[in-house]
C-alpha cells in the first residue's frame, strides 16, 4: 500500500479534555487575546473624539480664512455681463501683480505708482459717452480724489463726473464747497440698510490696539477702551446704483478702499451682472497684516491672508477686469 502524502496526513484527535478546553474559549465573553488589547469602548471613543476635533479644526480654519474659489466669481453669473474682448486683451500688458506680501504699510498705489499701466494710456477715450470716476471710501477730499485722480489719472482732457461715497459724518462738509463732485454720504453695501461702523478691540499681547472707524489702526490703552466708538450709518446698495446711473458705453473708473467689505461687494458686482460696467478698478484688499510693535503676530480682524487676496486679483483679471492693487 503506497505511503499516504503528508499533506493529507490529518492531525491526532484530540483528547475530551482538550476539545472542552477549545469550546469554553471560544464561547467565552472574553477573548483571549483581550489582555494584550485596548477594549472595544475605548477604541470608539477614540475614534469619535478624533472625529469632533478634526470637524472643529475645519470649521475653525474655514471661518476663519474662508476659501475664495467658492466666491462668486467662479459661480454663474445671474445676469448677462460681458467685458468687452479689445479690454480683454489689454490685460496682459498692465503692470504685474505683486505677489509677496508687503511687511510695510504701503499708501494709494504703493511701489507700483511708477509702473502703473493706465488703461487711458492704451485706448481712445473719444468713442466713450460719459466719464465717471467714483471713489467708494473717499474720505477726506485730498485723500485720493484730488491728490492723485485729478492730479495723476491720464483723463485725456475728458471732464469726469466725479462721485465721492463716504459714509462719515467728519468728511462731509468739506464736499459742499468741490464743485464738480457729488457727495454720496452713505456706505457702500449690498443692500439698503443701516449697518453698524466701529472698532472692536485688538489685543496682541499686552498691547492693545483699535481699529477706529473708517480709518486706521492706532494703538490705545486698555483702559476705558471698548466699543464706545460703534456708530450706526445708511449704507445702500451700489449694485443696484452702478447698474441705474451708468451704462456700458459709459468709461467709468472706481476706487474701491471700504475696510474689509470689498470682497462681498466684489462677489455681487460680478453676479448680478454689473463689473462689465467698470472700465478700471483700483482696489485695496484688506488681510490680516502684521502688527508693528510685535515681530510674528498678526492683527486678527479681516479674516482674510494676502494669499487670498492675490487670488482675487488673479480672478478678476483672468475675467478680464482692469484690476490694480491699491493700498
Amino acid at each position: 500500500m503506497p505511503a499516504i502524502p503528508y499533506s493529507l496526513v490529518l492531525p491526532p484527535i484530540p483528547s475530551s479534555s482538550s476539545l472542552t478546553t477549545v469550546y469554553s474559549a471560544m464561547n467565552s465573553r472574553k477573548p483571549v487575546f483581550s489582555k494584550y488589547a485596548p477594549p472595544l469602548k475605548l477604541i470608539i471613543y477614540g475614534m469619535l473624539l478624533a472625529f469632533l476635533l478634526l470637524t472643529c479644526l475645519a470649521v475653525i480654519w474655514n471661518k476663519s480664512y474662508p476659501s475664495l474659489s467658492t466666491a462668486a466669481l467662479g459661480r454663474q453669473q445671474v445676469e448677462e455681463c460681458r467685458i468687452p474682448e479689445y479690454r480683454r486683451k489689454l490685460i496682459p500688458q498692465l503692470e504685474p501683480l505683486i505677489s509677496e506680501e508687503p511687511l510695510e504699510i504701503w499708501e494709494g498705489l504703493g511701489k507700483q505708482e511708477k509702473n502703473v499701466k493706465y488703461l487711458p494710456s492704451m485706448i481712445d477715450l473719444s468713442t466713450h459717452a460719459r466719464f465717471i470716476y467714483i471713489d467708494l471710501g473717499a474720505r477726506d477730499y485730498d485723500s485720493s480724489i484730488g491728490s492723485w485722480f485729478l492730479k495723476q489719472y491720464p483723463k485725456q482732457n475728458k471732464t469726469f463726473e466725479i462721485y465721492a461715497v463716504e459714509a462719515d459724518k467728519a468728511f462731509h462738509k468739506q464736499y459742499e464747497s468741490r464743485e464738480g463732485v457729488t457727495l454720496l454720504p452713505y456706505a457702500a453695501w449690498v443692500k439698503n440698510e443701516t449697518v453698524v461702523f466701529g472698532s472692536k478691540p485688538i489685543i496682541v499681547k499686552d498691547k492693545v490696539w483699535r481699529m477706529r472707524p473708517f480709518g486706521r489702526i492706532e494703538g490705545q490703552t486698555a483702559e476705558g477702551d471698548g466699543l464706545s466708538a460703534v456708530t450706526r450709518v445708511p449704507a445702500f446698495d451700489f449694485v443696484d446704483w452702478l447698474k441705474r446711473t451708468v451704462r456700458e458705453r459709459d468709461f467709468v473708473v472706481v476706487k474701491m478702499d471700504i475696510e474689509g467689505t470689498e470682497i462681498r461687494l466684489v462677489e455681487e458686482l460680478v453676479e448680478r451682472g454689473a463689473m462689465c460696467l467698470i472700465d478700471e478698478l483700483f482696489m485695496e484688499c484688506h488681510f490680516d497684516r502684521y502688527v508693528k510693535c510685535c515681530s510674528g503676530e498678526r492683527i486678527n480682524r479681516f479674516n482674510y491672508s494676502y494669499a487670498q487676496c492675490y487670488d482675487l486679483f488673479l480672478q478678476l483679471r483672468n475675467k478680464g477686469c482692469a484690476v490694480h492693487q491699491w493700498w
